[in-house]
Protein backbone atom coordinates (compact mmCIF):
# COMPACT_ATOMS: atom_id res chain seq x y z
CA UNK A 1 0.00 0.00 0.00
CA UNK A 2 1.42 3.02 -1.25
CA UNK A 3 2.00 6.18 2.30
CA UNK A 4 2.24 9.52 2.00
CA UNK A 5 5.06 10.83 3.39
CA UNK A 6 5.29 13.04 6.47
CA UNK A 7 7.79 15.40 5.57
CA UNK A 8 7.40 15.05 2.04
CA UNK A 9 7.28 17.79 -0.68
CA UNK A 10 4.33 19.27 -1.34
CA UNK A 11 4.27 19.25 -5.32
CA UNK A 12 1.99 21.46 -7.64
CA UNK A 13 1.21 20.52 -11.06
CA UNK A 14 3.16 22.58 -13.17
CA UNK A 15 0.88 24.67 -15.44
CA UNK A 16 3.64 25.39 -18.39
CA UNK A 17 6.91 24.30 -19.31
CA UNK A 18 9.73 25.37 -17.49
CA UNK A 19 13.00 26.23 -18.56
CA UNK A 20 16.11 24.03 -16.85
CA UNK A 21 18.28 26.23 -15.00
CA UNK A 22 21.47 27.11 -16.09
CA UNK A 23 22.89 26.80 -13.02
CA UNK A 24 21.80 23.33 -12.61
CA UNK A 25 22.97 22.05 -16.33
CA UNK A 26 26.71 23.71 -15.21
CA UNK A 27 26.84 21.43 -11.96
CA UNK A 28 25.50 18.30 -14.23
CA UNK A 29 28.41 19.30 -16.63
CA UNK A 30 30.99 20.07 -13.75
CA UNK A 31 30.32 16.85 -12.68
CA UNK A 32 31.33 14.71 -15.16
CA UNK A 33 34.19 16.92 -16.22
CA UNK A 34 35.30 16.58 -12.48
CA UNK A 35 34.99 12.97 -13.03
CA UNK A 36 37.82 12.08 -15.05
CA UNK A 37 40.56 13.17 -12.38
CA UNK A 38 39.79 10.89 -10.07
CA UNK A 39 41.74 7.27 -10.05
CA UNK A 40 39.71 3.64 -10.71
CA UNK A 41 41.42 2.50 -7.23
CA UNK A 42 39.48 5.70 -5.13
CA UNK A 43 35.80 4.44 -6.60
CA UNK A 44 32.97 7.05 -6.40
CA UNK A 45 33.26 8.27 -3.20
CA UNK A 46 36.35 10.27 -3.54
CA UNK A 47 35.30 12.31 -6.28
CA UNK A 48 31.58 12.92 -4.78
CA UNK A 49 33.12 14.24 -1.76
CA UNK A 50 34.97 16.73 -4.01
CA UNK A 51 32.15 17.37 -5.95
CA UNK A 52 29.46 17.94 -2.40
CA UNK A 53 32.29 20.15 -1.20
CA UNK A 54 32.62 22.33 -4.35
CA UNK A 55 28.72 22.57 -4.41
CA UNK A 56 28.40 23.61 -0.48
CA UNK A 57 30.71 26.90 -1.86
CA UNK A 58 28.05 27.65 -4.41
CA UNK A 59 24.45 29.04 -4.20
CA UNK A 60 21.46 26.72 -3.60
CA UNK A 61 19.72 25.21 -6.64
CA UNK A 62 17.20 23.19 -6.24
CA UNK A 63 16.75 20.24 -9.17
CA UNK A 64 14.23 21.88 -11.83
CA UNK A 65 11.02 20.11 -12.38
CA UNK A 66 10.70 18.02 -15.46
CA UNK A 67 9.36 19.78 -18.59
CA UNK A 68 6.48 18.12 -18.76
CA UNK A 69 3.16 17.25 -17.42
CA UNK A 70 3.55 14.40 -15.15
CA UNK A 71 0.55 15.38 -13.10
CA UNK A 72 -1.60 14.06 -15.86
CA UNK A 73 0.11 10.10 -15.12
CA UNK A 74 -2.27 9.61 -12.10
CA UNK A 75 -1.83 7.30 -9.75
CA UNK A 76 -3.90 4.49 -11.64
CA UNK A 77 -2.01 5.11 -14.60
CA UNK A 78 1.25 5.17 -12.85
CA UNK A 79 0.79 1.39 -11.26
CA UNK A 80 0.30 0.53 -15.15
CA UNK A 81 3.61 1.88 -16.34
CA UNK A 82 5.56 -1.15 -16.32
CA UNK A 83 9.37 -1.73 -16.59
CA UNK A 84 10.36 -3.98 -19.18
CA UNK A 85 12.25 -7.17 -17.33
CA UNK A 86 14.66 -7.85 -20.90
CA UNK A 87 16.18 -4.12 -20.19
CA UNK A 88 17.25 -4.23 -16.88
CA UNK A 89 20.43 -2.37 -16.63
CA UNK A 90 23.43 -5.27 -16.37
CA UNK A 91 20.84 -8.22 -17.16
CA UNK A 92 23.07 -8.76 -20.59
CA UNK A 93 26.22 -9.64 -18.30
CA UNK A 94 24.85 -11.22 -16.18
CA UNK A 95 25.94 -9.65 -13.27
CA UNK A 96 24.28 -10.35 -9.47
CA UNK A 97 22.92 -6.74 -9.21
CA UNK A 98 20.81 -5.06 -11.59
CA UNK A 99 19.13 -2.15 -11.84
CA UNK A 100 15.31 -1.10 -12.99
CA UNK A 101 14.77 2.86 -13.24
CA UNK A 102 11.61 4.80 -12.17
CA UNK A 103 9.40 6.73 -14.32
CA UNK A 104 8.00 10.28 -13.89
CA UNK A 105 4.56 10.79 -12.83
CA UNK A 106 2.17 11.69 -9.90
CA UNK A 107 4.35 13.64 -8.02
CA UNK A 108 7.76 12.45 -8.80
CA UNK A 109 8.62 15.48 -10.63
CA UNK A 110 12.28 16.40 -10.09
CA UNK A 111 14.84 13.99 -12.08
CA UNK A 112 17.80 12.48 -10.57
CA UNK A 113 20.96 11.56 -12.50
CA UNK A 114 22.40 7.91 -12.42
CA UNK A 115 26.02 6.84 -13.97
CA UNK A 116 27.39 3.46 -14.02
CA UNK A 117 31.00 4.30 -12.55
CA UNK A 118 33.28 1.56 -14.43
CA UNK A 119 36.84 2.09 -14.43
CA UNK A 120 37.22 5.30 -12.88
CA UNK A 121 34.49 7.02 -14.97
CA UNK A 122 30.97 8.18 -14.55
CA UNK A 123 28.84 6.68 -17.90
CA UNK A 124 25.49 8.60 -17.79
CA UNK A 125 22.75 6.35 -17.56
CA UNK A 126 20.27 8.51 -20.20
CA UNK A 127 16.45 8.39 -19.64
CA UNK A 128 14.89 5.95 -22.73
CA UNK A 129 11.19 4.79 -23.21
CA UNK A 130 12.84 1.82 -24.44
CA UNK A 131 12.87 0.54 -20.54
CA UNK A 132 9.04 1.12 -19.93
CA UNK A 133 5.87 -1.12 -21.27
CA UNK A 134 3.42 1.80 -22.12
CA UNK A 135 0.58 -0.51 -23.75
CA UNK A 136 -1.89 -0.19 -20.76
CA UNK A 137 -1.40 3.78 -20.84
CA UNK A 138 -1.51 4.33 -24.64
CA UNK A 139 -4.20 7.41 -24.35
CA UNK A 140 -1.54 9.36 -22.81
CA UNK A 141 1.09 9.48 -25.48
CA UNK A 142 3.89 9.29 -23.31
CA UNK A 143 6.52 8.05 -26.01
CA UNK A 144 5.94 12.12 -27.42
CA UNK A 145 7.63 13.53 -24.37
CA UNK A 146 10.45 11.02 -23.87
CA UNK A 147 12.95 13.84 -24.45
CA UNK A 148 12.15 16.03 -21.89
CA UNK A 149 11.63 13.28 -19.33
CA UNK A 150 14.71 11.91 -16.41
CA UNK A 151 14.12 8.76 -13.98
CA UNK A 152 12.77 9.84 -10.59
CA UNK A 153 14.59 7.00 -9.00
CA UNK A 154 15.82 3.35 -9.31
CA UNK A 155 15.45 0.05 -7.96
CA UNK A 156 18.54 -2.38 -7.00
CA UNK A 157 17.54 -5.93 -7.68
CA UNK A 158 19.59 -8.77 -6.50
CA UNK A 159 20.02 -12.52 -5.81
CA UNK A 160 17.69 -12.15 -2.58
CA UNK A 161 15.45 -15.12 -1.84
CA UNK A 162 16.72 -16.87 -5.18
CA UNK A 163 15.93 -20.61 -5.30
CA UNK A 164 17.73 -21.45 -8.01
CA UNK A 165 20.37 -20.20 -10.68
CA UNK A 166 17.87 -19.42 -13.59
CA UNK A 167 15.11 -17.67 -10.31
CA UNK A 168 14.38 -14.38 -11.15
CA UNK A 169 16.51 -11.26 -9.46
CA UNK A 170 14.33 -9.67 -6.64
CA UNK A 171 13.87 -6.34 -5.60
CA UNK A 172 16.28 -5.42 -2.78
CA UNK A 173 16.17 -1.46 -2.25
CA UNK A 174 14.67 1.37 -4.11
CA UNK A 175 15.53 5.10 -3.88
CA UNK A 176 12.55 7.57 -4.99
CA UNK A 177 11.46 11.02 -3.79
CA UNK A 178 14.21 13.49 -2.25
CA UNK A 179 16.57 11.32 -0.15
CA UNK A 180 14.24 8.85 0.80
CA UNK A 181 14.60 5.08 0.60
CA UNK A 182 13.13 1.46 1.56
CA UNK A 183 14.96 -1.90 1.68
CA UNK A 184 14.01 -5.28 2.06
CA UNK A 185 15.25 -8.54 3.98
CA UNK A 186 14.30 -12.30 3.35
CA UNK A 187 10.34 -12.48 2.95
CA UNK A 188 10.09 -8.94 3.94
CA UNK A 189 7.25 -6.46 2.32
CA UNK A 190 8.32 -2.49 1.80
CA UNK A 191 6.93 -1.00 4.78
CA UNK A 192 9.00 1.81 6.80
CA UNK A 193 11.46 4.11 4.99
CA UNK A 194 15.02 5.39 5.22
CA UNK A 195 16.49 8.83 4.68
CA UNK A 196 19.63 10.11 3.91
CA UNK A 197 19.16 13.48 5.89
CA UNK A 198 16.42 15.17 8.40
CA UNK A 199 16.91 19.09 8.11
CA UNK A 200 14.90 20.81 11.39
CA UNK A 201 11.69 18.81 11.22
CA UNK A 202 11.19 19.10 14.91
CA UNK A 203 11.29 22.89 13.66
CA UNK A 204 7.41 23.43 12.47
CA UNK A 205 7.66 25.58 9.35
CA UNK A 206 11.41 25.29 9.05
CA UNK A 207 12.11 21.83 7.71
CA UNK A 208 14.20 21.59 4.90
CA UNK A 209 13.98 18.06 2.28
CA UNK A 210 17.49 17.66 0.71
CA UNK A 211 17.39 15.70 -2.45
CA UNK A 212 20.02 12.80 -3.57
CA UNK A 213 20.18 14.64 -7.14
CA UNK A 214 22.67 12.24 -8.79
CA UNK A 215 23.82 8.63 -8.16
CA UNK A 216 27.47 6.71 -9.20
CA UNK A 217 26.90 3.11 -9.28
CA UNK A 218 29.98 0.90 -9.13
CA UNK A 219 29.85 -1.95 -11.65
CA UNK A 220 30.21 -5.19 -9.22
CA UNK A 221 31.98 -8.16 -10.54
CA UNK A 222 30.26 -11.59 -11.26
CA UNK A 223 31.21 -12.74 -7.43
CA UNK A 224 30.48 -9.72 -5.74
CA UNK A 225 28.50 -9.87 -2.70
CA UNK A 226 27.86 -6.42 -2.02
CA UNK A 227 26.90 -3.52 -4.36
CA UNK A 228 28.87 -0.02 -3.88
CA UNK A 229 27.51 3.37 -4.85
CA UNK A 230 27.63 6.79 -3.71
CA UNK A 231 24.95 10.06 -4.12
CA UNK A 232 25.21 13.51 -3.67
CA UNK A 233 23.01 15.04 -1.58
CA UNK A 234 21.56 18.65 -1.98
CA UNK A 235 19.67 21.15 0.32
CA UNK A 236 19.33 24.83 1.23
CA UNK A 237 21.84 24.60 4.21
CA UNK A 238 24.19 21.87 3.55
CA UNK A 239 25.22 19.37 1.08
CA UNK A 240 26.46 15.85 1.44
CA UNK A 241 28.55 13.32 -0.10
CA UNK A 242 26.97 9.35 0.57
CA UNK A 243 28.81 6.46 -0.07
CA UNK A 244 26.51 3.16 -0.14
CA UNK A 245 27.66 -0.74 0.65
CA UNK A 246 24.32 -3.00 0.18
CA UNK A 247 24.64 -6.73 1.39
CA UNK A 248 21.38 -8.46 0.87
CA UNK A 249 20.37 -11.40 3.16
CA UNK A 250 17.85 -12.35 6.04
CA UNK A 251 18.55 -9.26 7.27
CA UNK A 252 19.75 -6.97 4.74
CA UNK A 253 22.71 -4.24 5.51
CA UNK A 254 23.53 -1.73 4.06
CA UNK A 255 26.49 0.64 5.48
CA UNK A 256 26.45 3.77 5.08
CA UNK A 257 29.03 6.75 5.00
CA UNK A 258 28.19 10.42 4.32
CA UNK A 259 30.52 13.81 4.70
CA UNK A 260 28.68 16.81 5.42
CA UNK A 261 29.45 20.33 3.92
CA UNK A 262 27.49 23.33 5.40
CA UNK A 263 27.11 25.89 3.45
CA UNK A 264 28.27 29.55 3.83
CA UNK A 265 25.39 31.21 3.40
CA UNK A 266 22.39 29.17 5.12
CA UNK A 267 22.55 26.90 8.60
CA UNK A 268 20.49 23.86 9.97
CA UNK A 269 19.50 24.43 13.06
CA UNK A 270 18.68 20.75 13.40
CA UNK A 271 20.87 17.62 11.61
CA UNK A 272 18.82 14.34 11.94
CA UNK A 273 20.96 11.20 11.14
CA UNK A 274 19.72 7.98 10.27
CA UNK A 275 16.49 9.29 10.29
CA UNK A 276 13.46 7.04 9.72
CA UNK A 277 9.96 7.42 8.78
CA UNK A 278 6.75 4.98 9.77
CA UNK A 279 3.59 4.65 10.07
CA UNK A 280 1.27 4.00 12.78
CA UNK A 281 -2.38 3.86 12.55
CA UNK A 282 -3.43 1.89 15.39
CA UNK A 283 -2.45 -1.49 17.42
CA UNK A 284 -3.12 -3.16 20.80
CA UNK A 285 -2.52 -0.58 22.95
CA UNK A 286 -5.48 1.76 21.01
CA UNK A 287 -8.21 3.49 22.78
CA UNK A 288 -10.34 3.43 19.34
CA UNK A 289 -9.95 1.66 15.99
CA UNK A 290 -12.23 4.15 13.62
CA UNK A 291 -14.25 1.32 12.65
CA UNK A 292 -11.17 -0.89 11.13
CA UNK A 293 -11.76 -4.35 11.32
CA UNK A 294 -8.19 -4.90 11.23
CA UNK A 295 -7.13 -5.19 14.75
CA UNK A 296 -3.91 -3.38 14.32
CA UNK A 297 -2.28 -1.57 11.37
CA UNK A 298 0.88 -0.16 11.28
CA UNK A 299 4.44 -0.51 9.72
CA UNK A 300 6.49 -0.10 13.19
CA UNK A 301 4.92 -0.47 16.85
CA UNK A 302 8.13 0.61 18.79
CA UNK A 303 10.77 2.83 19.06
CA UNK A 304 14.06 0.46 20.76
CA UNK A 305 16.85 2.55 21.82
CA UNK A 306 20.38 0.68 23.26
CA UNK A 307 22.89 2.65 25.21
CA UNK A 308 25.74 0.13 26.21
CA UNK A 309 23.99 -3.23 27.99
CA UNK A 310 20.64 -0.88 28.62
CA UNK A 311 17.90 -1.18 25.92
CA UNK A 312 14.99 0.80 25.96
CA UNK A 313 11.72 0.17 24.38
CA UNK A 314 9.09 2.56 23.47
CA UNK A 315 5.77 1.32 22.13
CA UNK A 316 4.22 3.47 19.42
CA UNK A 317 1.01 4.80 19.99
CA UNK A 318 -1.69 7.20 18.49
CA UNK A 319 -1.18 10.96 19.41
CA UNK A 320 -4.51 13.61 19.31
CA UNK A 321 -2.46 16.02 17.55
CA UNK A 322 1.63 16.41 17.11
CA UNK A 323 4.13 15.30 20.05
CA UNK A 324 8.20 15.29 20.03
CA UNK A 325 9.98 13.27 21.99
CA UNK A 326 13.75 13.63 23.00
CA UNK A 327 15.56 11.16 24.70
CA UNK A 328 19.48 12.39 25.82
CA UNK A 329 21.93 9.67 24.95
CA UNK A 330 25.31 9.53 26.09
CA UNK A 331 26.61 7.31 24.00
CA UNK A 332 24.65 5.66 21.37
CA UNK A 333 25.16 1.69 20.31
CA UNK A 334 22.04 1.63 18.22
CA UNK A 335 18.41 2.30 18.00
CA UNK A 336 15.16 1.67 15.13
CA UNK A 337 11.90 1.35 14.81
CA UNK A 338 10.69 -2.04 15.20
CA UNK A 339 8.05 -4.60 14.12
CA UNK A 340 7.70 -6.77 16.65
CA UNK A 341 4.60 -8.30 15.98
CA UNK A 342 4.43 -10.65 13.27
CA UNK A 343 1.54 -12.84 13.66
CA UNK A 344 -1.28 -12.06 11.15
CA UNK A 345 -3.58 -12.35 13.17
CA UNK A 346 -3.23 -9.45 14.86
CA UNK A 347 -3.45 -7.64 11.57
CA UNK A 348 -6.07 -9.25 9.59
CA UNK A 349 -4.55 -7.77 5.98
CA UNK A 350 -4.22 -10.02 3.06
CA UNK A 351 -2.93 -7.17 0.79
CA UNK A 352 -0.69 -5.26 3.20
CA UNK A 353 0.93 -8.06 4.83
CA UNK A 354 1.95 -5.48 8.32
CA UNK A 355 3.17 -8.79 9.85
CA UNK A 356 6.11 -9.24 6.99
CA UNK A 357 7.12 -5.22 7.28
CA UNK A 358 10.58 -5.00 7.74
CA UNK A 359 12.07 -3.12 11.26
CA UNK A 360 15.33 -0.85 10.51
CA UNK A 361 18.09 -1.29 13.24
CA UNK A 362 20.91 1.49 13.18
CA UNK A 363 24.78 1.00 14.40
CA UNK A 364 27.02 3.96 14.40
CA UNK A 365 30.25 2.60 13.01
CA UNK A 366 32.02 5.91 14.36
CA UNK A 367 31.80 7.90 17.61
CA UNK A 368 28.85 10.27 17.41
CA UNK A 369 29.68 11.73 20.60
CA UNK A 370 26.76 12.73 23.18
CA UNK A 371 23.01 13.07 21.26
CA UNK A 372 19.56 12.21 21.40
CA UNK A 373 17.14 10.08 20.00
CA UNK A 374 13.93 12.10 19.06
CA UNK A 375 10.92 10.89 18.09
CA UNK A 376 7.92 12.78 16.44
CA UNK A 377 4.54 11.48 15.79
CA UNK A 378 1.48 12.89 14.26
CA UNK A 379 -2.35 12.29 14.23
CA UNK A 380 -3.78 10.49 11.11
CA UNK A 381 -7.04 8.89 10.80
CA UNK A 382 -5.67 6.55 8.00
CA UNK A 383 -3.03 4.23 7.12
CA UNK A 384 -1.86 6.29 4.16
CA UNK A 385 0.16 8.61 5.85
CA UNK A 386 3.57 8.53 7.19
CA UNK A 387 3.42 9.93 10.59
CA UNK A 388 6.05 8.85 12.78
CA UNK A 389 9.68 9.70 12.13
CA UNK A 390 12.91 8.64 15.03
CA UNK A 391 16.62 10.18 14.35
CA UNK A 392 19.62 11.06 16.44
CA UNK A 393 20.56 14.55 16.79
CA UNK A 394 23.67 16.31 18.16
CA UNK A 395 23.40 19.74 19.81
CA UNK A 396 26.11 21.37 17.30
CA UNK A 397 24.46 21.13 13.90
CA UNK A 398 26.96 23.56 12.68
CA UNK A 399 30.43 21.85 11.89
CA UNK A 400 31.06 19.50 9.15
CA UNK A 401 30.68 16.08 9.90
CA UNK A 402 31.18 12.84 8.68
CA UNK A 403 28.83 9.98 10.01
CA UNK A 404 29.14 5.99 9.45
CA UNK A 405 26.65 3.74 10.69
CA UNK A 406 25.10 0.74 9.59
CA UNK A 407 20.94 0.25 8.45
CA UNK A 408 20.15 -3.40 9.24
CA UNK A 409 16.59 -4.27 7.83
CA UNK A 410 15.34 -7.55 9.26
CA UNK A 411 12.27 -9.22 10.94
CA UNK A 412 13.58 -9.90 14.42
CA UNK A 413 15.14 -7.58 17.16
CA UNK A 414 18.93 -6.97 16.80
CA UNK A 415 21.48 -10.87 17.87
CA UNK A 416 22.94 -8.41 20.43
CA UNK A 417 19.64 -7.57 22.58
CA UNK A 418 20.21 -10.31 25.75
CA UNK A 419 17.30 -9.22 27.70
CA UNK A 420 13.88 -10.15 28.07
CA UNK A 421 11.16 -8.60 25.36
CA UNK A 422 7.83 -6.58 25.68
CA UNK A 423 5.30 -8.24 22.74
CA UNK A 424 2.26 -7.05 23.97
CA UNK A 425 1.43 -3.60 25.53
CA UNK A 426 -2.26 -2.99 26.17
CA UNK A 427 -3.74 -0.16 28.29
CA UNK A 428 -7.59 0.57 29.34
CA UNK A 429 -8.91 3.52 31.84
CA UNK A 430 -12.31 2.04 31.57
CA UNK A 431 -13.53 -0.88 34.25
CA UNK A 432 -14.99 -2.81 31.71
CA UNK A 433 -14.48 -6.04 33.99
CA UNK A 434 -16.29 -4.79 37.16
CA UNK A 435 -13.45 -4.40 39.42
CA UNK A 436 -13.71 -2.04 41.94
CA UNK A 437 -11.38 0.92 42.87
CA UNK A 438 -10.80 1.97 39.03
CA UNK A 439 -12.31 5.68 39.20
CA UNK A 440 -9.37 7.68 38.13
CA UNK A 441 -7.02 4.92 37.56
CA UNK A 442 -5.10 3.57 34.13
CA UNK A 443 -4.34 -0.04 33.69
CA UNK A 444 -1.51 -1.16 31.80
CA UNK A 445 -1.18 -4.98 30.79
CA UNK A 446 1.95 -5.72 29.47
CA UNK A 447 3.77 -9.36 28.04
CA UNK A 448 7.11 -9.94 28.21
CA UNK A 449 9.20 -13.10 26.70
CA UNK A 450 12.23 -14.09 26.05
CA UNK A 451 13.70 -13.81 29.64
CA UNK A 452 17.16 -15.14 30.07
CA UNK A 453 17.52 -17.96 32.56
CA UNK A 454 17.55 -16.43 36.45
CA UNK A 455 17.31 -17.73 40.19
CA UNK A 456 14.71 -16.63 42.40
CA UNK A 457 11.47 -14.51 41.62
CA UNK A 458 10.92 -11.80 39.80
CA UNK A 459 10.73 -8.13 40.46
CA UNK A 460 9.57 -5.20 38.46
CA UNK A 461 11.27 -1.71 38.78
CA UNK A 462 8.26 0.62 38.51
CA UNK A 463 9.18 4.63 37.75
CA UNK A 464 6.90 7.38 36.84
CA UNK A 465 8.16 10.73 36.04
CA UNK A 466 5.72 13.28 36.33
CA UNK A 467 2.09 14.01 38.25
CA UNK A 468 1.09 10.58 38.89
CA UNK A 469 0.66 7.87 41.40
CA UNK A 470 1.66 3.83 41.48
CA UNK A 471 0.15 0.85 43.02
CA UNK A 472 2.60 -2.63 43.39
CA UNK A 473 2.37 -4.48 40.62
CA UNK A 474 0.50 -7.73 39.27
CA UNK A 475 3.84 -10.66 38.03
CA UNK A 476 1.45 -13.62 36.56
CA UNK A 477 3.50 -16.18 34.72
CA UNK A 478 1.36 -16.52 30.98
CA UNK A 479 1.94 -20.08 29.53
CA UNK A 480 0.72 -19.22 26.17
CA UNK A 481 3.60 -17.01 25.34
CA UNK A 482 6.02 -18.70 27.44
CA UNK A 483 6.89 -15.61 29.54
CA UNK A 484 5.08 -13.49 32.05
CA UNK A 485 2.61 -10.81 32.60
CA UNK A 486 2.26 -7.66 34.72
CA UNK A 487 -0.50 -5.41 35.72
CA UNK A 488 0.60 -2.30 36.41
CA UNK A 489 -1.69 0.85 37.77
CA UNK A 490 -0.96 4.66 37.66
CA UNK A 491 -3.38 7.58 38.95
CA UNK A 492 -2.44 10.76 37.37
CA UNK A 493 -2.77 13.61 39.20
CA UNK A 494 -3.56 16.17 36.70
CA UNK A 495 -3.54 15.06 32.61
CA UNK A 496 -2.16 18.69 32.00
CA UNK A 497 2.09 17.97 32.13
CA UNK A 498 3.58 14.96 30.94
CA UNK A 499 3.83 12.01 32.45
CA UNK A 500 5.87 8.64 31.84
CA UNK A 501 5.50 5.73 33.41
CA UNK A 502 8.45 3.03 32.90
CA UNK A 503 8.91 -0.77 34.39
CA UNK A 504 11.97 -3.57 33.91
CA UNK A 505 11.73 -6.73 35.21
CA UNK A 506 14.74 -7.78 37.40
CA UNK A 507 15.75 -10.82 39.98
CA UNK A 508 16.74 -8.06 42.34
CA UNK A 509 19.38 -7.23 41.25
CA UNK A 510 19.94 -7.10 37.45
CA UNK A 511 17.83 -6.24 34.68
CA UNK A 512 16.25 -9.61 33.58
CA UNK A 513 14.05 -7.67 30.22
CA UNK A 514 14.51 -3.98 28.57
CA UNK A 515 12.84 -0.73 29.78
CA UNK A 516 9.28 -0.53 28.92
CA UNK A 517 8.91 3.30 28.85
CA UNK A 518 5.25 4.95 27.72
CA UNK A 519 4.34 8.77 27.66
CA UNK A 520 0.09 8.65 29.33
CA UNK A 521 -1.50 10.24 26.21
CA UNK A 522 -4.18 13.25 27.57
CA UNK A 523 -7.12 10.96 25.80
CA UNK A 524 -5.90 7.86 28.45
CA UNK A 525 -5.29 9.62 30.73
CA UNK A 526 -8.81 10.74 31.33
CA UNK A 527 -9.80 8.16 33.14
CA UNK A 528 -13.54 6.84 33.39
Amino acid sequence: MAHQLIGAHHFTRPTKMKAFSKLWFAAQAFSLLFAGSVTAEEGCYSFVQKLAEQTAHSSYVQTPMLQVDTGRITYDHYQRIRFRGEHTFWRKENLPFQLEFMHPGMHFIRPVQLYSWENGQAIPIKFSSKYFDYREVQDLHIEQDEARMGFTGFRILSKLGRTGATSPMNETLVFQGASYFRGLGQDQTYGLSARGLAINTSIEGKEEFPDYTQFWLEKPSKQADSLVFCALLNSASLTGASRFVLKPGKATEIEVETKIFPRATTSASEIGVAPLTSMFFHGENSTQHYGDYRPEVHDSDGLLIQQDNNWLWQPLAEVPYFTLQTTPVAQLTGFGLIQRDREFEHYQDLEAHYHQRPSVWVEPLNDWGEGAIRLLRLHTDSDIVDNVVAYWTAPNAKQAQELKYRLSWRSEDPPEHPLGKVIATRATNRAVDGLPGHQGRIRFILDFNQLPKFKGSLKAMVSVDGPADTKPVVIQANPSIKGWRVIAQIYPKTCEQPIFFSIQLTDGRNPLTEMWSYPIPKDLCTAQ
